[in-house]
Order: C-alpha cells, then structure tokens, then sequence
C-alpha cells in the first residue's frame, strides 16, 4: 500500500537532454562527461540560486521542485542561456503548476504529468508552459511567451493552452492555432498621430467601425476588437500578432486628424506569406467620415477574397451616419465598460445617456446602455436592482426595434432575456444574434451562460470555446471563464469547475461571483476550509453577498441545480 507523505501545489520544471540516446551512441564518454559538467556546474547551482529542489533524477533528465512559478521560470532561462554554446547538450523543458503527492520515493501528480507532456512536445532549447502556470506571470514575464493554443497532452484528458519560449519559427508555426478555413482577420488599434492625445478614442473608432464592416460578412473569421486592441502601445510585430490570434492577416492603420479634415494610412499584412497585401493613404473630412470607413473596408474584403463580395459590400453599407461627438462618447462608455468595476459601469452610463441623447437612432449606444443597467443588477450595484432589470430590457428592446440586424442588440436582448428568466427566449434570440454575426464573440458567451443555466452542460461549453477562441484576450475573458466553470459545476465535474474559477479570479481579482463557484464547488469536493476561506474573501470584496445575490447572479432553470448550487453556499458559510 503507497504511503503518501505529503501533497502540495507546486510549480514543477521537466527537463531532459535532447537526443540523449543518439549521443550516447555516438560517443558514450564524451556525452557522460558533458552531462556531468553540466549537472554540477550549471543545474544544482542553478537550481539553488532560485529556490529549487530536484525531486526526481533520471540519468538523462530531472523534475524540479519551484515556490513559485515566476522561479521556475527564470531558473529554465538561465539554464537555457549557460548551454547556448555547449552543442552536445541540448534541454526541453516544460513548466506546470498543480498538485504533486510524494509516495514511495517516488512523486506523482498533475503537475509532474503536465510538465512531463510539455516537456515532451518542446523542441531544444525551448521551455513550454500551461495556461494556469502563465497565468501566475506578470506582464514582464508574460511577454516572453508565445501562445501556441489548445494542445491535445498524451495521457491528458482535456487540451490544454501551450505557451512557449525560445521556439524556432517552425516549430511555432507546427503548435499555431489551427488557420479556419475562412478568410481571418486581426484588426489593430489604428495609431493616433494627431497632436491632440485625446484623439485616441477618434483612431480607435475608425478600427472598431472597419471590425464591424467586417464582420458583417459570415465567411469572415474576425477577431474581436478587445482582443486585437489589447495590442495597443506594445512593441509586437504584426506576424506575433498573427500567431497569438491565429489569424492569416493583420490590418495596422494611423490616423491624424487636423481640424475637420482626417489623413487614415492602412496596411493589410498577410502573416502567413510574410508580405504587405497593400498599403493605401485615404484623404477625407469629418463630414464624409463614414463613406472613407466604407472605402478602407471595401480595400480589405477585396483584397482578401475578391471573387464573391462585391455585392454583400453593398449590402452592408450602414443605413445611419451617427454624428461623430455620440460615436466619441460611445467609445469611451465602452472603453470603460471594459473595465468591470461599480465606477466604470456608473460612468459609462453617464456618457451613453449623453451619446443616445445626441443620436437617438444609435443602436449600439442603447445595447451599450442596456448593457450597465443589466451589470448593475445582477452584480448588486443598483439601489433597486428589480428597476435596473426593467430598464436594461428597454433599451435592449429599442436598439433591436431601431436595427434589427445589429448582432450586438440583439445579444444584449437575450441577456434580458436571461435575467429576466426567460431563458429559452435568451437562447433563440443569441442564435439569431450569431446568425447575424458569427464572429461576435459576446454572443457566443451569453448563449453558452443561456445554455447552462438550462442545464445543457455540453452545449454550453461548445460555444464558451468558440468565445474564447473568437476573442482569446478579452477584457471580459475572467467572466468567459467562470462560464466554463459554471460548465464543469452543472456537469458534476467539480474539480474542472474550481480550476475554471480560480482561473478567473487570477484574471479579474475582485470578481466577486468567481468566488461563489470556487465555495460551492469545494464545498462540495469536501474542501471546507477553503470553501469557508472562499466566503471570507467574497465577504471582504461585497460585505453584502448573500444567497439571494447569488441566486439572481446564476437564474439556474432546473430546480436541481439551484438548490445543489444553494446548499454548497451553506455548508461553505454563506447562510442568509
């Protein structure tokens, strides 16, 4: 019977030499020799210097035990940097934080099996990391890493977001998010060159109205704005860019206004074959704004599939010219929507209520609007949060009566719908929302949050993915991954559901209804002092929470799951 000593989180490093059994044959001596100068003049120092401790020794390889993942990683580099000019030895690395259980002499857990994997699926002289591990990083370290996507672990149930350092091309190329098949596209934050910083929201505008043009068309695959905004004053080639996202083009853009008149450059990169596609200057005034919009984007989906779209382009001409000073205050409103705090939401609705006021015929003005007063009740913002439901259905009512083909509309009308709980609504009005737009990554998640309320797990976690992948960098990807929580508690996958929620509370911190599924979902496992621990901290973020908060934060539709998910609060201390 196994004896288990001890088990604890830990960041494990798995290493081994590259094509050991080759240079073995090669010349045994030569090779021992090196790996034994190695071992002592550069791993057990290495290792000491950053807190390490080799737990497990396999001749031609080594697991190692890190406090911390940010130690763990930078041991890896160092050690990498010191064989730069040693060509006989060559290391993969892998790197994962999770549970490790010593047993026998021996160490087992998630975090030697996923380290092993990566390690496994490195090339030499690269280091490839887990999504949770990266997760740990601040952005200095963080920008060291490539994302290579969702990769299939041997042995690993589900797939798992690979990052990775010191990769050749080739090899990054080889772990890419799979290409779709349709025409991709990243739109960047275009560039203000105006001397007015204030402009920003102006250029910004200009690339989030090409966005939704593009986006207009379903055999477009595009990137949302939040993710290829995130970008915005980072020193990253467009073809990183492109791998990150797992697009085949990019479009960079500037724009520099002077008084009324408005100079946009653009440049449609393919990433993939590594040229220019085309590089134009438009020259207009703020009066014809929309018709140089029009015109960039014609260049765009032109350039990129020529053949069929010439006439859905002018189909999809916008209707309405808003008037610039309403498309300003939106932007900003929107900007701070992102932000996800009581404040921001408050001002935000500020300056939509000043933006419809100006051009009541915005229908994203009135979704964005529908938007705060829906945040507000059910994250118990709102003074009388029965009010704040009834007046998001209003104005998601008026942005889809004014524009029936405005996807985001009628997203946010099926978010209403939800929260009002009319949940088989909410769902058939987000699919005809996709139908609309298949690229609104917004869609995708409030129907995947439609679908598990309804119980429909599966589903549910089909289209969280299709979220994720449409938008991997979201401001609102913390909210997109509790929804995956919400996947594993429905499906009686606790264990996934707590990883998931955990996930988001590293994202977003103050997320205070990410702790409500990381204490029911222990609770439930058993866990009660960190379920008890995981009240504690909701506690101090909302002195208010309540069950009947959490109740109106997850409107579950089967009765099953809303008093499965009301017991875990009790029994984790959350008792009125």
């Amino acid at each position: 019977m196994s004896n288990v000593s001890e088990r604890r989180l830990a960041a494990i490093l798995a290493a081994d030499v590259a094509n050991y059994s080759k240079l073995m044959g090669e010349d045994e001596a030569a090779t021992l020799t090196a790996l034994r100068r190695f071992r002592d003049d550069s791993l057990v120092p290495t290792v000491g210097k950053y807190d390490g401790r080799v737990i497990k020794s396999m001749g031609d390889g080594w697991l190692v035990e890190f406090p911390s993942v940010v130690s763990g990683i930078e041991c890896a580099m160092d050690l990498q940097h010191a064989l730069i000019d040693t060509p006989r030895i060559a290391l993969r690395m892998g790197l994962h934080s999770g549970d490790v259980t010593f047993a026998d002499e021996d160490v087992f857990g998630d975090g030697v099996n996923v380290s092993a994997r990566l390690q496994n699926l490195a090339e030499p002289g690269s280091l490839l990391i887990s999504e949770t591990a990266r997760r740990s990083l601040d952005a200095k370290h963080s920008d060291h890493f490539t994302c290579l996507g969702s990769q299939n672990l041997k042995n690993i149930a589900e797939p798992l977001v690979v990052y990775g350092w010191g990769l050749s091309a080739s090899a990054v190329q080889r772990h890419l998010f799979e290409l779709p098949e349709r025409p991709s596209i990243a739109v960047l934050a275009f560039d203000n060159l105006s001397e007015d910083a204030d402009q920003a929201f102006f250029a910004e505008g200009m690339a989030e109205d090409v966005i939704s043009a593009l986006s207009k068309f379903h055999w477009f695959f595009v990137i949302s704005r939040d993710s290829s905004f995130s970008y915005q004053g980072r020193d990253i080639g467009a073809e990183q860019i492109a791998r990150d996202l797992g697009v085949q083009y990019v479009l960079e853009g500037s724009v520099r206004r002077v008084g009324n008149r408005v100079r946009v450059s653009a440049k449609l990169i393919d990433a993939v074959a590594n040229h220019y596609v085309w590089t134009e200057r438009f020259d207009g005034v703020i009066e014809d704004i929309f018709d140089l919009q029009d015109e960039i984007t014609g260049k765009i989906v032109g350039a990129v599939a020529p053949e069929y779209l010439s006439a859905e382009m002018q189909r999809a001409r916008r209707k309405v010219v808003p008037r610039m000073d309403a498309w300003e205050l939106t932007a900003r409103a929107h900007w701070h929507i992102s932000q996800f705090t009581q404040a921001d939401i408050a001002e935000a609705q500020n300056l939509l209520l000043k933006a419809v006021d100006l051009n009541p015929q915005s229908s994203f003005g009135m979704a964005d609007l529908s938007f705060t007063h829906l945040m507000q009740c059910v994250n118990g913002w709102s003074g009388d949060p029965d009010a704040s439901k009834a007046e998001a259905v209003r104005q998601a009512q008026r942005a889809v009566s004014m524009n029936d083909r405005d996807a985001y509309a009628m997203a946010l009308l099926g978010a209403a719908d939800l929260f009002s709980g009319h949940h088989k609504d909410a769902v058939r009005k987000l699919q005809d929302a996709i139908t609309l737009n298949p690229n609104d990554p917004h869609a995708y998640a409030l129907l995947a949050r439609s679908l598990v309320y309804l119980g429909d797990s599966n589903e549910a976690l089909t289209n969280i993915k299709v979220a994720i992948r449409l938008s991997p960098r979201d401001p609102l990807i913390a909210l997109w991954y509790s929804i995956r929580s919400l996947c594993g508690f429905v499906a009686g996958r606790h264990e996934e559901a707590i990883e998931w929620a955990e996930a988001s509370i590293r994202i977003q911190p103050n997320r205070s209804s990410s702790y409500l599924d990381i204490a029911v979902n222990k609770a439930i496992c058993g866990k009660l002092d960190e379920a008890r621990q995981a009240v504690l901290n909701l506690k101090r973020l909302d002195p208010d929470a309540s069950l009947q908060l959490a109740e109106r934060t997850h409107p579950f539709a089967r009765s099953e799951d809303q008093k499965r998910y009301q017991q875990g609060l009790r029994a984790a201390g959350l008792d009125r």
